[in-house]
C-alpha cells in the first residue's frame, strides 16, 4: 500500500481499495449495537403487559441502527483530520484515505434518509424526528463543536447516544413517557465513565490531537474521581424504575447487581490510582448496558408472556 500522508487540512490518498469491511467499520458497529439494544426496553415499557407487532419492533430496531450508523459515518468524516493524529484511529477508512469524502457522504446520507423513512412509515413521525435530532446533535454540536472546545464534551455529547429508549417509546406512542427518560438518564450517566476509561489509556493520543478530554485537561486523579461519582449516581436512577412501579424485581435484582459491580470497579480505579484498571472498566462498561437493559427486557417479557 502506498499512502500520501499530508499536513493539516490536506487530504490523504491511499492506493488500497476500500472493501465492505471499511464501510462497515465506519458505522462503529459496537457503539451502534449498544444504541440498538436500548431501544427494545423502551418499546416494552410503552406497551405494558403486551408485546407490540413484530413489524413495529423490527422497524424500530432497524431504523435506529441505520440512524446510529449514519451518525457514525459522518463522525468519521468530520474527525478525519483528528484521527490522523491519533495512533488508535489513524488507520480508519476516511483518515487513511481508503474511502474518499464523496463516497462517505453518500453512504452516510443514504443511511440517514433510509432510517427516517423506516421509522416514519412503520412506527411514528416522532420516533423519526427524534432520530434525526439526535444525529444532528451528535454530528453538528458534539463532533464539530463540543469535542474540540470543552472538557465537558463527552458529558453533554452523551445525550445523543442516550436516545434509544426515547425512540423505542416514541415508536409505540406519540409522546415519550417518564420511564423512557429514566433510561435516557441511565445511558447519559454511564457515558462519562465509559469514555473516560478509554481516555485514560489514550491520554497522549488525545493531547496530540488537541482534544480537551478530562484526563488531558484536569488530570488522571480528577478523572478517576469523576468516574466514580458518575457510576455511584446510577444507583438511585436504576432503582427508580422499580420504586415507582415501571419495572419489577427481576429487573431490580439484575440491574442493581451490574450497577454495584460497576461502582466497585470505579472505586477500585480511584482508590488505587492504577490507570491499568481503566481498560477492564471500559470493557465491563460495554457489558453493563447489555446487563441492565437485558434485565429490563426479561422483566417486561415475563409480565407480557
Amino acid at each position: 500500500m502506498t499512502t500520501v500522508s499530508a499536513t493539516y487540512g490536506v487530504p490523504v490518498v491511499s492506493t488500497e481499495r476500500a472493501t465492505w469491511r471499511d464501510y462497515f467499520q465506519m458505522t462503529k458497529p459496537t457503539i451502534t449495537l449498544l444504541v440498538v439494544v436500548t431501544v427494545f426496553p423502551g418499546i416494552l415499557l410503552a406497551s405494558p403487559g403486551q408485546i407490540p407487532h413484530m413489524t413495529l419492533i423490527l422497524a424500530s430496531l432497524i431504523g435506529t441502527w441505520l440512524a446510529s450508523s449514519s451518525a457514525a459515518v459522518f463522525n468519521h468524516l468530520v474527525d478525519a483530520e483528528i484521527d490522523r493524529h491519533m495512533v488508535r484511529t489513524r488507520k480508519r477508512p476516511v483518515a487513511s484515505g481508503r474511502i474518499i469524502t464523496r463516497n462517505a457522504v453518500l453512504f452516510a446520507s443514504i443511511l440517514g434518509i433510509t432510517s427516517f423513512a423506516v421509522l416514519a412509515v412503520y412506527t411514528t413521525w416522532l420516533a423519526a424526528v427524534i432520530s434525526v435530532a439526535a444525529n444532528a446533535f451528535y454530528v453538528l454540536f458534539y463532533t464539530m463543536y463540543l469535542k474540540r472546545r470543552t472538557v465537558q464534551n463527552i458529558v453533554i455529547g452523551g445525550a445523543a447516544g442516550a436516545v434509544g429508549p426515547l425512540i423505542g417509546w416514541a415508536s409505540v406512542e406519540h409522546a415519550v413517557g417518564w420511564p423512557a427518560w429514566v433510561l435516557f438518564l441511565v445511558i447519559f450517566l454511564w457515558t462519562p465513565p465509559h469514555f473516560w476509561a478509554l481516555a485514560l489509556k489514550y491520554k497522549d493520543d488525545y493531547a496530540a490531537a488537541g482534544i480537551p478530554m478530562m484526563p488531558v485537561v484536569r488530570g488522571e486523579d480528577v478523572t478517576r474521581r469523576q468516574m466514580f461519582w458518575y457510576t455511584l449516581s446510577l444507583i438511585p436512577v436504576v432503582a427508580s424504575l422499580t420504586v415507582f412501579g415501571a419495572a419489577g424485581w427481576v429487573y431490580l435484582v439484575g440491574a442493581m447487581a451490574f450497577t454495584l459491580y460497576f461502582v466497585w470497579m470505579a472505586w477500585k480505579l480511584m482508590r488505587t490510582g492504577d490507570s491499568k484498571l481503566a481498560m477492564p472498566l471500559f470493557h465491563y462498561s460495554c457489558l453493563y448496558l447489555f446487563g441492565v437493559f437485558g434485565a429490563l427486557m426479561l422483566d417486561r417479557l415475563l409480565v407480557a408472556l
